[in-house]
């Protein structure tokens, strides 16, 4: 007896039971196949049983796809062929014909014409309809470009932002973050991002942070003549601000206690005679190329060149060397190029927290006292020089310091026999061993 096989059955030469159903022509563009398949049994029995399932499945299928808007094709096919970032650009509308992005929406658009939904190929080509907004991220990578002189990297400032960029996402959640106009970031915003901070840092790291965010937002309310608040000035951070008691300036008692501890090894040795006798930060010394000394004159150039960059504007400096100091460094730069790096070990990115490292274990082998640190010589230096009589304006000159005042930065500065004749009371009163 032949079997009478109900609509969209049939069985296969291997006596199994399949359902086949053509594809609608309206679903053509959206469903790659133009016939759909499923297999029912290997019995007729079975086939007849497992029908009502597979044909209400693929109904369903049917029914789904006549309901997805060309919009939601258009996001789908974004997330599938160019990925999540380019899917939360296009959702948000917020995609600039200048980002290079935009030439990935337009070449989709082309590649799948006639392939889906005209809709679906208008909505592509239409990515950019919605112009770009300031968005803290946004912020963030003008404020970098800004910050690197002539092109070059910041290796620490981009550390530094990346570490900004996650805690920040953490706080407001991705898309707040990527896209959420500045306007629309409130002062609840930036407490929720200080109390996420306070939480694992202590105040004044807290303030550090917070004062980049700050910065970078002022940097693009004044560049692109932004009317909004800055909901990040004045941000109110219990426990941070700079105490005498931070870190306390290190003592002609602990200088000489600490001596034997860093004799032992001759970089160490170096190192604190330079950083003691010219007050300069680490990363100032340890990035120095042999260019940037001059031994004849007693001149070191502390600017920015290929193995780092500086804090701040104010930190590109020229200061007098004492003759010890000099020494020191006439025995590195022997030999050397011009660019070639003066301590190789510690011109690198990170090379600066090394050198931090070798020289605290020898000075906490003989002070344990938290409020000293290498930074403490900077400290000393500040201290000394105010103690014999030198100007604030001249030690501030001396150490890199910004004066924050229109004033200050016209001129060519302090002449560098002012800054020896201020600085030589400070040499001659140091412990030499």
């Amino acid at each position: 007896m032949v079997e009478k096989l109900p609509k969209y059955v049939f069985r296969r030469a291997n006596g199994t039971y399949r359902y086949k159903r053509n594809v609608p022509k309206d679903l053509r563009r959206v469903i790659p196949k133009a016939t759909v398949y499923r297999q029912l049994g290997v019995s007729y029995q079975e086939a007849l049983a497992a029908l009502p399932v597979v044909h209400a499945q693929i109904e369903a299928l049917f029914d789904r796809e006549r309901k997805v808007t060309d919009e939601d094709r258009a996001k789908l096919l974004v997330r599938e062929r160019l990925g999540e970032r380019h899917a939360s650009m296009f959702m948000a509308g917020v995609v600039d014909p200048e980002w290079d992005v935009f030439d990935d929406f337009q070449e989709l658009a082309e590649e799948t014409e006639g392939k889906v939904p005209a809709g679906v190929t208008r909505q592509l080509e239409a990515a950019a309809s919605i112009p770009t907004p300031m968005t803290l991220s946004r912020a963030l990578d003008e404020y970098y470009n800004y910050k690197c002189e002539d092109g070059q990297q910041d290796t620490a400032l981009k550390t530094r932002l990346e570490r900004i960029r996650k805690d920040l996402i953490l706080a407001f959640g991705k898309n707040r973050f990527e896209w959420t106009e500045l306007d629309k970031i409130t002062r609840a915003d930036a407490n929720t991002y200080r109390d996420l901070l306070l939480k694992r840092m202590a105040p004044n790291s807290v303030a550090r942070n917070t004062g980049v965010v700050k910065a970078a937002i002022n940097h693009v309310i004044l560049e692109h003549g932004l009317n909004i608040r800055n909901v990040f000035q004045s941000i109110k951070i219990k426990g941070a601000g700079s105490g005498k008691a931070d870190r306390l300036p290190i003592t002609d008692e602990q200088l000489v206690s600490i001596w034997p501890a860093y004799k032992t090894n001759p970089l160490a040795q170096r190192l604190l005679i330079i950083l003691t006798d010219t007050g300069a930060r680490l990363s100032e010394i340890t990035g120095l190329e042999a260019a940037d000394v001059d031994v004849e004159q007693s001149i070191l150039h502390i600017r920015p060149n290929g193995h780092r960059s500086l804090k701040t504007k104010s930190s590109t400096r020229d200061i007098p060397l004492s003759p010890r100091a000099r020494e020191c460094l006439r025995e590195h730069i022997k030999g050397l190029a011009d660019t070639a790096p003066i301590f190789p070990s510690y011109a690198r990115p990170r090379g600066n927290d090394s050198a931090s490292a070798m020289l605290m274990k020898r000075l906490r082998s003989m002070i344990v006292d938290k409020k000293i640190t290498m930074h403490s010589l900077r400290h000393r230096m500040k201290d000394k020089l105010r103690n014999t009589g030198c100007p604030e304006t001249l030690s501030m000159a001396i150490l890199g310091h910004s004066t924050n005042t229109i004033a200050a930065n016209y001129g060519s500065g302090y002449a560098l026999e002012a800054m020896q004749k201020a600085m030589e009371p400070v040499w001659d009163s140091t412990p030499k061993k």
